[in-house]
Formats: C-alpha cells, sequence, structure tokens
C-alpha cells in the first residue's frame, strides 16, 4: 500500500479507534467472545455474519459496538471488495447518532464506491450534519437530492428535511419555499403537521398574519390528532395574531372528518355537535347527521345513533335514503321488529332508489327468518331477487331462500334454489357455499348425488373453507399446492428485464444492507409498471415479503393471485403460499403463547384482521395487527401488570400481539377450548356468542356457522377457520382435527 493511501486510510480509521476507547463505549467481556468467534473465509460471509443479530444478553450498546468491529474487521481483512465499501455505509449509519462528524467521514467513502444509493447517502448524511449543528449545510445537502437523483422517491422527504433545516437555520424564505413544496407532494407524511408549524412561525415572523393564520388553520382542521394542531389552536387564540381568531361551522365540520378518516369516533362526534349546534340551518345538516349516525354505530351507541338517523330519515333530502337503511341495520341489530316493519311498509312513499329498498327488504327478511317467520322471510328476500341484478342482493337474495328451505326440511326445493345461485353467479364464495348445501341437502335425503356434489365442490374449489368441511363428510384425495421456498422460478428474461429498473436495483441493494423499508418502498414503485406481468409480480411479491413488507406482499398476491390462492383452479406460483400465508412472526407469537393457543391460530386471526398490516387501524378503531379495541387492550394490559398502554403502542407488533394473544386465550379458556366459539367472540365479543350457544348452541358446528346472525362475523368465522387450517396444511401438513370446534 501506497503511503498516501495508507496515511488516507488511517484518517479515515482514526476517530473509529478512538470511539473503541472512549469511556462512552463499555467493551464488555461479551463482546470480546463474540469477536473472537467472529471467523469467516470470504467477504460476503463476513458482512453477512457482521450484520446478524449479537447474543440477546449483551446490552444496546455493546450490541452496537460489536457490530461496528465486525464491520471494522471486514473493511479490515477485505479492504478492495464491494461488500467493505457497502461496510463503510453501515458503519456510517451505526455512528451517526453517536459520532455525526465520524458517520459523515464513512457516509462520505460509501458515496463514492456506492452511487445507486446516492439519494439515500446524501440523506443519510444530511441528517449527521443536522446531529452536528451544521444546518446550512444540511439544508443544501438534501436541496441536492432532487438535482442530482432526479428519479430518487425520497423527493418529499428530501424536501420535509431540507425545509426543516432552513427553518433552524433562521431562513425562513428557503424553509417557506421548501416545506410548501414537500407538503404538495406528500400531505401524509410524518412531518407535514410539524412542517405546517414550521411554515407558520415563518410566515408570522415575516408579517404575513392572514397566511401564517391559513397555515394554522388548516393544520388543525387537517391534522386534528397531532400536538401540533393543540399547538395551532393556541397561536390562533393568542392576541399576538391579531384579532382572536373563531373557527366556523365549516371548519369543525372539516375536522370531524378529518377525525372521522383516523377513526378517532368520539372526538368526531364532538365536532360533528358543535357544528349542528352552531349551524341549525345549514345545507350540509344532513349530511352531517349521516356522519354523526355513523360514528355513534361504530361505537356501538345505537340509541343515539338511531334517534339521529330517523330525523334525517323523516327529511326530503337525498341523505334520507341513506339513513332510512341504517335504521333498517339499527332495527335488526336491536331486535326492533315492529319499528322495522314499519319502515318496510312506507318504502313507497320515501322515494328510495332499487338499491336501499332491496337492503332494507333484505334486513327485514333476516329478522323474520330470526324470528321463525320463514314464508314471510323468503317473500321479503323474494322481492329483493325480483329487484333484479341491479342489487348488489339479488344472489344473496337466492342464498337465503335456499338457506330457509333446507332449515324447514324443504330439501328437494333448496337443491333447486341452490343449483340456481351456483349455476348462475360468478361470486365464487357464494357459488361454493351453495355446492356445500346442495351436497348436504341431498345429504340429508340419502341421496347419493351428495358424494358427486361434494366432489364437484373440492374439484372446482379445493381451498375453500367449504371443501375443507366436505372433506370431514366424504373421503376426498386431493393434490393440493405446497409452499416452495425456490424463488428461482421466475424466467431469466423477467429478471434481466427488472434487473435494468434502478429502482429495483436499489430494492436489492438496501435489502442487502437490512434496510428493509427502505427496499420495500423502492419495490412498491413498480407495482403498477408489471401490473399485467405475471412473472413479475411473483418476483416483487416474494421480495416484498423477505423485505419484511407483509402487508404490502400479501396485497399485491391476493389482488393478483386471489382465486388460486384461495379457491383453486390455475395453480399459484409456489413461491407465492409463503407469501399468501406469512411465518414471520410466528416466533413472537410462541413466546406469548401459552399451551392452549395454537400459534397458526394467532397467525390465521392475524392474516384475517389486518393482513399483516402493524399500523392498520379499522372503522371502527381497532389497532394493529390483531385489530385489539383500545377498551379490551387496556383490560387485558391491565390484568398483566402493564399500564399506560396508548394508541401509539398498541400498534407496535410485540405489544399488539402480546395482548391479542393474552386476550384469545382468555376466550379459549371461557369457550373451553372450543376454536369456532373463541374465534366468533374474538369478533363479536364472548356476551354475543353465549347468547347464540344459547339459543343454538345443539346445532350441528356447520349450521352454527351460517346461523351466526351478524354478517361481518359469519363471514370472519370461516375465514379464520380457512386460513388455520391452510397454515396447517402448509407448515405441517395438514390438520390433525376433523372438527371445526377442535385445535388441529
Amino acid at each position: 500500500m501506497s503511503l498516501p493511501k495508507r496515511i488516507s486510510t488511517f484518517l479515515l480509521v482514526l476517530p473509529f479507534f478512538a470511539l473503541l476507547v472512549s469511556p462512552t463505549v463499555a467493551v464488555e467481556d461479551d463482546v470480546s467472545l463474540d469477536l473472537a468467534a467472529f471467523v469467516c473465509e470470504s467477504a460476503e460471509e463476513c458482512f453477512e455474519k457482521a450484520v446478524s443479530e449479537p447474543v440477546a444478553s449483551l446490552s444496546p450498546e455493546s450490541r452496537l459496538t460489536v457490530k461496528i468491529r465486525r464491520l471494522q474487521v471486514l473493511r479490515e481483512r477485505f479492504p478492495g471488495s464491494l461488500w467493505a465499501k457497502r461496510a463503510s455505509l453501515l458503519l456510517g449509519m451505526s455512528l451517526a447518532e453517536r459520532q455525526p462528524a465520524e458517520a459523515l467521514l464513512f457516509l462520505r467513502a460509501a458515496r463514492r464506491d456506492l452511487r445507486i444509493l446516492e439519494d439515500y447517502i446524501r440523506l443519510w448524511m444530511g441528517e449527521a450534519l443536522l446531529r452536528m449543528g451544521d444546518v446550512s449545510r444540511a439544508a443544501l445537502l438534501f436541496e441536492s437530492i432532487h438535482e442530482f437523483v432526479p428519479d430518487t422517491l425520497l423527493r418529499s422527504r428530501a424536501a420535509f428535511r431540507g425545509g426543516e433545516a432552513w427553518y433552524r437555520a433562521g431562513r425562513c424564505d428557503r424553509a417557506s419555499e421548501w416545506l410548501s413544496f414537500a407538503l404538495t407532494l406528500d400531505s401524509n407524511d410524518r412531518d407535514a403537521a410539524p412542517a405546517l408549524l414550521s411554515l407558520a412561525d415563518c410566515q408570522l415572523r415575516e408579517a404575513q398574519r392572514e397566511a401564517g393564520v391559513a397555515t394554522l388553520r388548516q393544520l388543525w382542521l387537517q391534522y386534528p390528532q397531532t400536538p401540533e394542531a393543540d399547538e395551532a389552536i393556541a397561536r390562533l387564540s393568542e392576541s399576538a395574531t391579531g384579532e382572536a381568531w373563531q373557527p366556523t361551522p365549516e371548519d369543525r365540520y372539516d375536522r370531524a372528518t378529518s377525525f372521522l378518516s383516523r377513526s378517532l369516533h368520539d372526538r368526531a362526534i364532538d365536532e360533528l355537535e358543535e357544528f349542528l349546534s352552531a349551524a341549525p340551518d345549514h345545507p350540509l345538516r344532513d349530511e352531517a347527521r349521516l356522519k354523526l349516525g355513523t360514528a355513534f354505530v361504530r361505537l356501538k351507541r345505537y340509541d343515539q345513533a338511531r334517534e339521529v338517523f330517523e330525523q334525517v330519515a323523516a327529511g326530503q333530502r337525498a341523505e334520507a335514503g341513506k339513513a332510512a337503511v341504517w335504521l333498517a341495520r339499527i332495527y335488526l341489530r336491536q331486535d326492533a321488529g315492529k319499528r322495522l316493519l314499519a319502515l318496510r311498509r312506507s318504502l313507497s312513499q320515501r322515494g328510495l332508489t332499487s338499491a336501499q329498498q332491496a337492503d332494507i327488504l333484505f334486513f327485514t327478511g333476516i329478522w323474520l327468518e330470526d324470528h321463525g317467520q320463514f314464508e314471510r322471510a323468503i317473500s321479503a328476500y323474494q322481492k329483493v331477487a325480483q329487484l333484479g341484478k341491479v342489487s348488489r342482493r339479488h344472489a344473496e337474495a337466492l342464498w337465503r331462500i335456499g338457506w330457509i328451505q333446507y332449515r324447514t326440511g324443504r330439501y328437494r326445493d333448496s337443491v333447486k334454489t341452490l343449483r340456481e345461485l351456483a349455476d348462475g353467479t360468478g361470486n365464487n364464495s357464494l357459488t361454493s357455499q351453495a355446492l356445500y348445501w346442495m351436497a348436504r341437502a341431498f345429504d340429508r335425503e340419502r341421496d347419493p348425488k351428495a358424494s358427486k356434489t361434494y366432489r364437484r365442490l373440492c374439484r372446482e374449489y379445493p381451498l375453500t373453507y367449504y371443501c375443507q368441511i366436505a372433506r370431514e363428510r366424504v373421503p376426498l384425495t386431493l393434490e393440493l399446492p405446497v409452499p416452495d421456498d425456490q424463488t428461482g422460478a421466475v424466467p431469466i428474461d423477467t429478471r434481466s428485464k427488472m434487473a435494468r429498473d434502478i429502482h429495483y436495483r436499489r430494492a436489492l441493494e438496501l435489502k442487502l444492507l437490512g434496510m428493509d423499508a427502505d427496499a420495500s418502498r423502492e419495490l412498491a414503485s413498480l407495482v403498477n409498471r408489471y401490473a399485467r406481468d405475471r412473472e413479475g409480480l411473483v418476483e416483487l411479491s416474494t421480495l416484498l415479503n423477505e423485505v419484511g413488507a407483509y402487508h404490502q406482499a400479501i396485497r399485491l398476491a391476493r389482488r393478483h393471485f386471489r382465486v388460486s390462492l384461495e379457491f383453486g383452479g390455475k395453480p399459484a406460483p409456489p413461491a407465492l403460499w409463503s407469501v399468501a400465508y406469512p411465518t414471520a412472526y410466528l416466533p413472537v407469537i410462541r413466546a406469548h403463547a401459552g399451551p392452549r393457543v395454537d400459534p397458526y391460530l394467532v397467525a390465521a386471526i392475524i392474516r384475517e384482521e389486518s393482513h399483516y398490516d402493524a399500523q392498520a387501524i379499522s372503522p371502527v378503531g381497532a389497532l394493529g395487527l390483531m385489530q385489539l379495541m383500545p377498551a379490551t387492550a387496556h383490560r387485558v394490559a391491565q390484568q398483566l401488570g402493564i399500564s399506560g398502554v396508548d394508541r401509539h403502542e398498541l400498534l407496535s407488533q410485540e405489544i399488539n400481539i402480546l395482548l391479542g394473544v393474552r386476550y384469545l386465550e382468555q376466550l379459549l379458556e371461557e369457550f373451553d377450548g372450543k376454536v369456532l366459539y373463541a374465534v366468533a367472540a374474538y369478533n363479536a365479543g364472548p356476551r354475543a356468542v353465549s347468547r347464540w350457544i344459547q339459543e343454538r348452541g345443539d346445532t350441528e358446528l356447520d349450521e352454527f356457522v351460517e346461523l351466526i346472525p351478524y354478517r361481518e362475523t359469519r363471514r370472519y368465522v370461516k375465514r379464520v377457520l380457512r386460513s388455520y387450517r391452510e397454515y396447517h396444511r402448509l407448515e405441517r401438513g395438514g390438520c390433525d382435527s376433523r372438527s371445526l370446534d377442535k385445535v388441529c
């Protein structure tokens, strides 16, 4: 090595050695032991070992030290390799929090060597400069990303960070320009609310009072759940801004809509009631009442919702029809049959659309059916069917007629109706359902066509819930697809085509570096480009799954391969099975699951509750992977001795799984280990399920599922039980139990 090169190398690593001898980084005995065991034969092997997790017993500080020293060993042993260059980048990122100046040296070196990540490295360098307090240079670096990497996916991130850096530098002119630009790029970014607050501050500083008030108002309206929104309303109320600002009724309405979009129904109700109180004759009054009523429904405050919808339904506006349908739902939920029947009789006077009439007739039929008035129920369903296929209820009405005929022992009539449904709908779910109950009707008649119908069901829809339970009744030998860990089935020409795409290449590089979230973003940008390329979609799905973007991967697979994955028919590419049924959280689940909880049941619940979206928030406010309601989560947390679990913590994967598994365990205990009842209770609550057991507990289990009164719960139970058995089939070869009520 030449003297200049040795000097430059020495200067580069000097801060690193300073870090190792610094008293702020304790080098424990375990660290030395780890490094002694750090043996590798190639640069790639060294890199893989360097980025693997150190022993869990180490403190976070020591783990960081281990990682840094491993990476340095790699750089020393294989100094000219690409893996050493990657190690330099990771050293820069590892040192960024504690030693930003030293981190900057490594990042600069990586920038020369890894041009494909130019935009990311410039962003990380800018963050290091911010930590050093060199805010103007940081701002210029953030700005440069747009110029030097025009195809970057970091445009909005760089713009937000650049605007914030200029704000911290006291350059409101540049800050306002970049923050405004950032907000046009991505108004949903996590920094959008802080950006608006900084922007408003600049505007008020520069005597742009009107613009500043408008920006604070925008912040208060569009991001009402943030601390910045509280700061905004405080500033708006200060005399320093001039005359105290007062929100208009329209502001209250817009703010309520923002709360509703985030499933914060309690706070939305407060704003809607303020709006209705302040503007009794406003043209948006009925629309606001509709939103208010639905918010009450989401919170299960049905009496209040009913009162609101009755007021709207009595009016003459377009919202009256929507309110009437909501009323029918509530009357059904509250078992208010007289009111529901009265609503049905008034249909001709209300000027409702065909679809709205069909909905109300359908809910009336369900109430009549639940109360044993089967002929009147059939009559209601027939009227729904007569409205024609303009109604989305047409096929469902046929199913309900066939189901009543089955329940009342008119098996031949049931077969006729269900055959019409099976042969006339393109809905795979309803067709498989119709075929199963046709077979059950044949069974009741001791007709040999039962076996033939079961076989047809499993030939055409082998992966459905209904084929699963059909196989409990007749012996069937099926060649079902199995997962394949080999992803190389993607044709070489497809891979070559994708390899020419800069975002694909960036994603692979980021994946190697362990930056899975960034890799996921790059891959997701390619989805539309390969929407018609089957092999390309398989490649993207599997890569998204590999980088931990399970939600995006499963959504992509289900969007393009759902029939193959969940019904049967054309076989799905083998690599997609691990995408469709992720197992990444099984170690966490097993760590918290007691002996009564099958980890695969938890995995199935996560799959159907959130589709593996750790940040999922449902319309009713359920949170996270296992879609926990805050009240339920708080109760379980208190039982475990955990206090103060807030909304943010419930979106943590670990906490969400811990509390969800414990809640499921409680339900299994409450229902004597019966899986079907516990799954139903997870969705509908244990009180409702106990009532159903009391009313219908003597029916056969397949019939019990169809008799679940709540449509959402009925579908949920089928989906979870199907996924549960699929997990066992794919991971263990099958489910040992033939009963819906037993663990596999």
